[in-house]
């Protein structure tokens, strides 16, 4: 059974999305991009998803970078993933 992660970080300037699978990063975007996190982070997490050919019902795990920004940004990551109403077993 392969270990898949879904990760976003949105703390920063930066925005970016991956996906893990079993350690090696299978699919990625970044983007340097102050103030357009919203408009960016839900895109790339598809796009990250569809590249890895996995979907959310096959995560096993969600991660998200927590600071130095500021609250705001890191209030949205875990929002996101509410958003996305993802299985029970993936939180």
């Amino acid at each position: 059974m392969s270990n898949r992660i879904l990760a976003l970080d949105t703390a920063t300037e930066a925005c970016s999305a991956a996906v893990v699978i079993d350690g090696v990063v299978v699919a990625q975007r970044f983007e340097l991009a102050p103030r357009r996190h919203a408009e960016l982070i839900l895109p790339q997490l598809d796009a990250v998803l569809d590249e890895a050919g996995i979907s959310l019902q096959q995560l096993d795990a969600l991660a998200y970078g927590c600071g130095p920004g500021a609250l705001r940004a890191c209030a949205w990551q875990p929002a996101s993933y509410r958003v996305w109403r993802l299985p029970p077993t993936c939180r």
